[in-house]
């Protein structure tokens, strides 16, 4: 019993000796370990100030009486004020920072201390006592304060419950940090989204649903709550998180037939003798030509139709996030000249047009797989009959518009069905108003025109496809090169899908499979056991082949 109660006492004895060391480790170690490390922070240039040299510390002695550190400490609120009475009058007021506290002078013995932000400064009052002065130095610290961040806390509190109210399919938490104002949580979607931080932020919305004049970060101020007009909350930083897919992908399809039909009939003659001529020319020549009596007689007959159509089919499709703008062209530019100058000195820029088939649009997802759309498909093609100054112009189809879908629908945004006809009759008076003869006396014309034009938009939400789902075959990789007998006998330009022909390098590749073959052969001579079929592969299959194990 009583080792045992040795035993306990020395172990207590121990436990005292650590915490022994473990006290003067820290009162008097620690200091000169840290002083140690701040020394070895000071850059070169300063280490002789932090160890003065004997002369510079007699010149301190010489010159300065005393050097006053703050004495005690002064605690205030923000937004808070403590008045200070004096038993003696205060003659000067000396402040480090004036943006953490503010000093107010009721009398000489009467102070008002405020704290304007949180920080820590220093106060230097000068009192009077008869021939003397005496210098009081406080270290003021302004700390956060508590009961303003809780008020806050309540406010926004009451916002959050009333906004989840309004958006029960959302959840949304209000937390006040500072001067920001945190909103974070889910919102169905985007119009939801864009609808609190409206409220949130007194902003307001476009046509699309989107925030006006508003950033996907800073939203801008807060507003006003009633009873709370002085909260310190100036801006709204947006963590709301929109579930479901936000990439959007658009079909366009531009489609276009044009039909055109010509008909002209007419006859132009042109009779000379030795002594007199006659002619009859309009619009110039024909399509038959007849010489009668050793040229006297020159006969043109113009009588023929014409019809053509021109088909466009386009379908660009373009994927984007949900309120991201994108833009697709596929076509080509043209360079444009234009001069400029000042004051007699001329210079020319160029700028480049581009033609061909182009798309803009900006997709919001307001509800789950309903999309708004601002799209603006358009196809141009270059008309050279309105060819200015050398630059051509274009021919342009195209809209810019609104919508809203469901995801898989279509809509026809644009068309157009136009017949334009026209027709014409030049002839001699007279002559050209017998009938049927009266054709050789004159030209007559009829021309029709009809277009038709469709845009149709879709918009789908989409996802990335993993590595597996990749297509395997895209555009242009199932045509290869002819051979030269597909090339020369069979006037082909493209060669089987199967059949991988190179023309660049065929002459090279053929005299080194001649050069294998006859090399495989000598081999098979030498040894028995490669067969024929064996020295066939070798020519055309190089590394490891065959069915496996």
């Amino acid at each position: 019993m009583q080792c045992k109660q040795l035993f306990r006492l020395l172990r207590e004895h121990v436990l005292r000796c650590e915490k022994l060391a473990l006290l003067l480790a820290v009162t008097f170690v620690t200091p000169l370990l840290a002083q140690q490390d701040n020394l070895q922070r000071i850059p070169p240039q300063l280490k002789a100030l932090a160890n003065p040299s004997a002369a510079a510390l007699q010149k301190q002695d010489q010159m300065i009486e005393s050097v006053l550190e703050p004495e005690l400490i002064f605690k205030v609120q923000p937004s808070q004020s403590k008045i200070v009475k004096t038993r003696l009058p205060i003659t000067r007021v000396a402040i480090t920072d004036a943006g953490v506290i503010d000093v107010n002078e009721i009398s000489p013995a009467e102070i008002e201390i405020v704290g304007k932000r949180a920080g820590q400064t220093t106060m230097t009052l000068w009192f009077q006592n008869g021939d003397q002065e005496t210098i009081l130095r406080y270290l003021v610290l302004v700390a956060a304060n508590d009961i303003e961040q809780e008020r806050g806390e309540v406010e926004f509190g009451r916002l959050q419950t009333r906004i989840n109210e309004l958006y029960p399919n959302s959840y949304v938490q209000l937390i006040p940090i500072a001067d920001k104002l945190i909103v974070r949580g889910q919102a169905r979607d985007s119009k939801e989204a864009a609808e609190i931080l409206a409220i949130v932020g007194s902003q307001s919305l476009d046509q699309g649903g989107n925030i006006m004049g508003g950033g996907v970060v800073n939203v801008g101020s807060v507003a006003k709550l009633p009873g709370a007009e002085d909260l310190a909350t100036t801006s709204v930083v947006n963590l709301l998180h929109v579930p479901g897919e936000q990439q959007v992908m658009l079909k366009v399809r531009i489609a276009e037939i044009t039909r055109s039909a010509l008909r002209e009939l007419g006859a132009d003659f042109d009779i000379v003798k030795n002594s007199w001529s006659l002619s009859h020319f309009i619009g110039g020549a024909g399509n038959l030509t007849a010489i009668l009596d050793n040229q006297d007689v020159n006969l043109f007959i113009r009588a023929f139709t014409t019809n053509g159509y021109g088909k466009l089919l386009a379908e660009p499709t373009l994927v984007t996030l949900s309120g991201q703008s994108a833009n697709f062209i596929s076509g080509g530019e043209f360079a444009v000249p234009t001069a400029v100058g000042i004051d007699g000195i001329g210079a020319v820029s160029t700028t480049f047009r581009g033609f061909g088939t182009q798309l803009a649009f900006t997709p919001t997802v307001i509800d789950k797989d309903r999309i708004r759309l601002n799209v603006a498909p358009s196809f141009s093609s270059v008309n050279q009959d309105n060819t200015v100054d050398g630059i051509p112009g274009l021919d342009v189809r195209g809209a810019m518009t609104t919508v809203d879908l469901r995801e898989g629908q279509w809509l026809a945004i644009a068309g157009l069905i136009q017949d334009q006809q026209g027709g014409n009759h030049k002839r001699l008076p007279f002559l050209g108003d017998i009938p049927v003869a009266g054709a050789v006396f004159g030209n007559q014309k009829t021309d029709r025109q009809e277009t038709e034009l469709v845009i149709l938009v879709s918009p789908e939400l989409v996802h990335p496809l993993e590595f597996e789902q990749v297509p395997l075959l895209l555009p242009g990789m199932e045509v290869t090169d002819p051979t030269d007998a597909h090339f020369f006998f069979l006037q082909q330009t493209e060669g089987c899908a199967d059949h991988h022909y190179r023309s660049t390098v065929w002459p090279q590749y053929r005299n080194q499979l001649h050069f294998d073959a006859k090399m495989a052969a000598k081999a098979m001579r030498q040894s028995k056991r490669h067969s024929k079929f064996h020295v066939k592969q070798q020519q055309y299959i190089v590394g490891p082949h065959g069915f496996s194990e």
